[in-house]
């Protein structure tokens, strides 16, 4: 059964339209509930159901899906990546997925977030390779000539983050542990997620913050900063880190 999502794209070339953040993590949302069999689940099991993600229709555009994670993985410069995502249009319905395996060998947090963030390109824009396949070998990571920031990339980094640590869900873990640990929220609740109470990290006693980060992160099955930048992203625990998505 494929997986199938939808979002803001234009009708002839598939492309995504500028997504904002919460778009992004509705799309992250939609997938996840796809790919997890207990609702409860936190720690996205990632290399278990790539099984699972080789069928794809997103915006009704059907496309097929190759991973592979048993080769080195290179950049145009023959340094070692941790992902790539291509197309050919040689093989039209199609998207290679490549992850480092050797390299992310025994690196658990790691190899679910490239996993994940990968799937971001997939997502986001095999569609329009297919819809419009380019002239020649189109790559993640390979930023187009009018873009000063790949907004690729900043896209993939997100759903990423919302497929991971969605933000509804660590938003109730947050203030279950911070009860628990008798963390008082800040006066302000958070700007981006209505009604969700926040916390202000400056202020909190440091020892019970890190220990809330490190439990939450052994949870959800990412590195402890990896989790700190997705509660600083929802604005629930502030850092004092500006964001924007471009």
């Amino acid at each position: 059964m494929a997986i199938r999502a939808a979002y803001r794209h234009c009708q002839t070339t598939a492309a995504p339209a500028r997504l904002t953040a919460a778009e992004i993590w509705s799309v992250a949302r939609a997938i996840r509930g796809q790919l997890v069999i207990e609702g409860l689940e936190r720690k996205l099991e990632l290399e278990s159901v790539v099984p699972r993600i080789l069928a794809l229709e997103i915006n009704e555009v059907a496309f097929e899906v190759d991973w592979d994670f048993e080769h080195e993985v290179l950049n145009a410069a023959g340094k070692p990546v941790m992902g790539v995502t291509e197309y050919d249009k040689a093989s039209p319905d199609c998207v290679l997925v490549s992850v480092n395996g050797p390299t992310l060998s025994g690196m658990e947090t790691l190899l679910r977030s490239t996993i994940a963030h990968e799937l971001g390109h997939v997502v986001f824009d095999a569609p329009g390779w297919i819809r419009v396949p380019p002239t020649a070998p189109a790559y993640s990571g390979v930023p187009p000539p009018d873009q000063s920031q790949d907004r690729r990339e900043v896209r993939a980094n997100e759903f990423m983050g919302a497929l991971l640590v969605p933000p509804m869900l660590v938003r109730v873990d947050l203030q279950r542990q911070a009860k628990r640990q008798h963390l008082p929220a800040s006066d302000c609740p958070s700007t981006v997620i209505p009604g969700a109470l926040a916390y202000d990290g400056s202020r909190l006693d440091h020892d019970a913050v890190e220990e809330a980060i490190f439990e939450l992160a052994e949870r959800y099955g990412v590195s402890t900063r990896f989790l700190q930048v997705r509660l600083d992203r929802y604005d629930l625990l502030r850092t004092g880190r500006d964001w924007s998505l471009h």
